[in-house]
C-alpha cells in the first residue's frame, strides 16, 4: 500500500510539473523588465511649524554629583542582579538533575547520591540560596535606585518657575 502512495505522488509531481522542467532546465536570476509603477501625485499637505527642540537646562553642581552617585549605583546594582541570576541559574542546573538522576528517592542525607552528585548538591544548594536570596534584595534595590535615579532628570529637565502652580503629579501646589 506504501508504495503505490508513493508511485501516486511520484506521479503527480511529474506530470503536475510545468511543461519540459527538468534540472537542466534555464533559471530565470534576474526579475523581467518592467517600469515601476508611476505613484499618484500627493498634494502637499500643511503641517504645523514644530518648535525647536528645548534642551534641557544644566544640573546645578550639587544635582550633578547627585546624578553621578545615583547613576554609579544603578550601574553596580543592575550588575550584582545580573550576577546573582546567573548564580541562581548555575545552582537550579547543578541541584535539580542531581537530586533527580544521582541521589536514590530514601531519606534526604548526601549519602544517598552517587560522588558525582554529592558535589552537585553541596556546589549547587549553596548557589540557588544565596543566588535567589541576593537577585530578589538587588532586584529592589536596582528597581528603587533606578527610580530615584528618573526622578531625579525629571525634576532636572522639568521647567523652574517662581510663580505658584499646581503639580497634578504631586497633587499640590508648588513655588
Amino acid at each position: 500500500m506504501k508504495s503505490l502512495a508513493l508511485g501516486a505522488l511520484a506521479f503527480t509531481l511529474v506530470a503536475g510539473a510545468p511543461g519540459g522542467t527538468d534540472a537542466q532546465a534555464h533559471i530565470v536570476v534576474e526579475p523581467p523588465a518592467t517600469p515601476p509603477t508611476a505613484r499618484p501625485a500627493r498634494l502637499p499637505v500643511a503641517r504645523p511649524a514644530t518648535l525647536p527642540a528645548q534642551t534641557p537646562p544644566p544640573l546645578s553642581p550639587a544635582e550633578e554629583v547627585e546624578r553621578a552617585e545615583l547613576a554609579w549605583v544603578v550601574f553596580r546594582s543592575r550588575n550584582i542582579f545580573i550576577g546573582s541570576t546567573v548564580a541562581t541559574a548555575l545552582g537550579a542546573a547543578l541541584v535539580f538533575p542531581a537530586e533527580a538522576n544521582q541521589c536514590a528517592d530514601e531519606p534526604k542525607s548526601l549519602d544517598r547520591c552517587t560522588p558525582g552528585g554529592k558535589a552537585m548538591v553541596v556546589i549547587g544548594y549553596p548557589l540557588l540560596l544565596v543566588g535567589g536570596i541576593s537577585m530578589l534584595s538587588s532586584g529592589i534595590v536596582f528597581g528603587v535606585m533606578k527610580g530615584k535615579l528618573r526622578r531625579l532628570e525629571q525634576r532636572a529637565a522639568a521647567p523652574k518657575s517662581r510663580a505658584v502652580r499646581w503639580d497634578p503629579a504631586g497633587s499640590r501646589f508648588v513655588f
